[in-house]
């Protein structure tokens, strides 16, 4: 059933419970979690770094502690206080070591993927300017080219005692002002700049901590690379807000991603689609070790097929999440302290698998056209208000507008809720609001459709498009993936998956769908790729 909401007056960044905004969580700041964690257990390991070369190498909360302080009082004394800096980092020691070093500098830190050409780069930083740029002492000679500062990959500070002067960030920080800035995934050169705000930080990593009792006990295996929200929040800041221990290969392999989980024994392990379809392909017949509880999926969307065969073939659950950089990181996760009846009905005999119920700090609400708040079942928009939702974009006071426009976050998802065997709610993504075509006069779904080409066994991978017509509004191309599988025996397969208005009219054969590292479609790049053939 719809009901029509009457909202507090207050902004999509606070939260509201019962009516009433309520204030942003009073504990500890990251930096302050770190400090005591460098005082009263110095020698806990915080990172294990495992380098494509050599054996793995650690760094404790007492060497995270001195090595961020050495940078951070380089970056204040050379920098105006409270001066932009840019990352370029990888998975590695010294650019884990700058992220903490801006926080405690009390200076924003915008993460820029050091794989993009220099001249996106340079579009990126002409359009936003910072102060300096650092760069992983491994990126590549693209990233090295707008660079002022390459880390340094054997610094030593044991020669570097604490003084009495504290750094800008060690101390109380306004919970309001930007700590980092994230790109948003676009086809532009310079994409919108997300302003995550220290409360934001807070906020995602205290949610993340109660969501999967992470605590001093626990070895978390980063999947995901640092210039990504997801491997900053869920790999960095909300481990270090826990005191738990993380592993980070610096590169994912599907020749040592096994040998990574059966010498290190995570109790879970951050993945994203590709690496879990990397595991069952080069992974018959091995199991995981006891250690590990669950895999947490996120950045791209599962298939229900895929986890079935993760849990049949690995014995591993897999609990997806949702969220997006306007909202920090994770904004629902699926929990994992549910039976195995209640995991089987929104994981793996649900059409979509669930992306899980609200993690705390923040609301999540389904919304139809206006402000009308929809019931069980109901299609519509995903929509987040919380400690956790963004300040703005970066110069862009108008797109900031549009957004977070009612007092919520309008992601452009569109979902669902239903509740589940334990009574929560769960979140279930259908597709976003500008995938969607219009054929003959009805709306089609890009994702539906592309979730039936999925589901048909010969298919490896798949993408659909939505291309201009002159008499039909727009028709719909297939591009597949299916070295073993005959065109017409799937076609024939999706005609009894789908109504016919949703059949696409035009098929093209791939060796491969561009995806982005993380396994998002890029959706813009065949769409250029593509344009051609549109019909006449």
């Amino acid at each position: 059933m719809s009901t029509s909401a009457s909202e507090p007056a207050t902004g999509a960044h606070l939260l509201v419970q019962d009516g009433v905004a309520a204030d942003p969580p009073a504990h500890a700041t990251v930096i302050a979690s770190l400090l005591a964690l460098a005082r009263s257990d110095p020698r806990r390991p915080f990172l294990t770094w495992c380098p494509d070369d050599g054996g793995p190498q650690v760094l404790t909360y007492g060497g995270l502690e001195q090595r961020s302080r050495v940078l951070a009082r380089a970056l204040t004394g050379r920098l105006p206080a409270g001066a932009t800096v840019a990352l370029l980092p990888g998975n590695d020691i010294p650019s884990v070591v700058a992220v903490f070093a801006a926080l405690r500098a009390g200076m924003p830190c915008l993460f820029l993927n050091p794989g993009d050409p220099s001249r996106r780069l340079r579009s990126i930083l002409d359009e936003h300017p910072v102060a300096t740029v650092l760069c992983s002492p491994f990126a590549g000679p693209e990233a090295r080219q707008v660079a002022d500062t390459v880390l340094d990959p054997d610094d030593d500070p044991r020669g570097d005692p604490p003084t009495a002067v504290g750094l800008p960030g060690d101390g109380t920080v306004p919970a309001s002002r930007p700590a980092f800035l994230f790109g948003t995934s676009g086809s532009t050169a310079a994409s919108k700049l997300v302003v995550q705000p220290h409360r934001a930080l807070t906020s995602n990593a205290e949610a993340v901590r109660r969501h999967h009792d992470l605590d001093g006990h626990t070895t978390l295996l980063g999947g995901l690379p640092i210039h990504h929200v997801n491997g900053v929040h869920f790999t960095l800041v909300a481990p270090v807000h826990a005191g738990a221990h993380v592993v980070l290969p610096q590169h994912i392999s599907p020749f040592t991603y096994r040998a990574l989980l059966d010498t290190h024994r995570p109790h879970i392990a951050s993945v994203v689609p590709p690496v879990l379809r990397m595991l069952l392909a080069t992974g018959r017949g091995w199991r995981p070790p006891a250690s590990l509880r669950y895999f947490v999926s996120a950045a791209a969307p599962l298939t229900r097929s895929l986890v079935r065969e993760v849990v049949d073939v690995l014995g591993v659950w897999v609990l997806q999440g949702y969220g997006l950089s306007e909202a920090t990181n994770f904004s629902t996760t699926v929990p994992h302290d549910l039976s195995e009846a209640a995991y089987r009905a929104v994981m793996l005999d649900a059409d979509i698998p669930s992306v899980g119920v609200a993690v705390h700090g923040n609301e999540v609400e389904v919304f139809g056209p206006g402000h009308t708040r929809l019931g069980e079942g109901e299609p519509g928009e995903i929509r987040i208000r919380g400690h956790n939702v963004m300040e703005g974009y970066a110069g862009r006071p108008d797109l900031t507008a549009d957004v977070l426009a009612g007092g919520w976050l309008c992601t452009g998802d569109i979902g669902y809720w239903a509740t589940g065997p334990d009574g929560r709610r769960y979140f279930h993504l259908t597709g976003r609001t500008k995938n969607v075509a219009k054929v003959r006069g009805e709306s089609v779904s890009l994702e539906e459709v592309e979730r039936a080409l999925l589901s048909i066994p010969a298919v490896d991978d798949a993408a659909v498009l939505a291309l201009p017509h002159e008499t039909s509004d727009e028709e719909l191309l297939a591009l597949v993936v299916a070295p073993a599988g005959d065109l017409s025996v799937i076609r024939a397969r999706l005609a009894r998956l789908l109504p016919a208005v949703a059949l696409p009219a035009r098929w093209q054969e791939l060796d491969r769908i561009p995806r982005t590292a993380t396994g998002k479609l890029q959706r813009p790049r065949l769409a250029e790729r593509f344009a051609h053939q549109a019909a006449k």
